[in-house]
């Protein structure tokens, strides 16, 4: 039995990954590397505001008292049902 020829497909400069996908962008975000590292996007600026923001004394104060008027009313619920029994 004759073996057919077996074709090699180009490999293009845009493939890469597990998933071979093609990205036209590949080559140029590999050239605009300098340091060969992995690129990564930088974080959102609402969300670096919106972190600073959870973090301040005043929002974890009043995160703090919600959270203790909810584990309050879930105790009065529990005992009020116990109650009832």
């Amino acid at each position: 039995m004759a073996k057919g020829s077996q074709m090699r497909w180009p490999q293009w400069p845009g493939r890469r990954g597990p998933g071979r996908s093609y990205d036209p962008f590949y080559e140029f975000e590999r050239l605009a590397r300098d340091d060969g590292k992995p690129f990564e996007p930088p974080e959102p600026k609402a969300e670096l505001r919106l972190l600073a923001l959870l973090g301040s004394k005043p929002a974890l104060v009043v995160m703090s008292c919600l959270l203790a008027v909810v584990a309050f009313t879930l105790i009065v619920l529990v005992v009020a049902t116990v109650a009832r029994r």
